[in-house]
């Protein structure tokens, strides 16, 4: 899979702190870095979780275009 575990719990606990399943001190307390602000880290894991994305989409746009050639190495 394109994501590491740490990136996909992550998101995990975005969604259940946007479900209202966790508070988000519970959010900060877990994914905050030693003496960072935790918005620090969640721009950090943002960008790479973005840059996964959208090296991901161009990849399944390439294997797209490949299968729906009607001639086939």
């Amino acid at each position: 899979m394109c994501l590491s575990k740490r990136e996909r719990e992550f998101i995990n606990d975005w969604l259940s702190y946007m479900d209202g399943e966790i508070t988000l001190s519970d959010f900060v307390a877990r994914w905050k870095s030693e003496g960072d602000d935790w918005k620090v880290y969640m721009r950090v894991m943002r960008h790479r979780i973005n840059k996964k994305y959208r090296r991901m989409l161009n990849d399944l746009i390439l294997m797209k275009k490949f299968l729906e050639l009607e001639y086939h190495p």
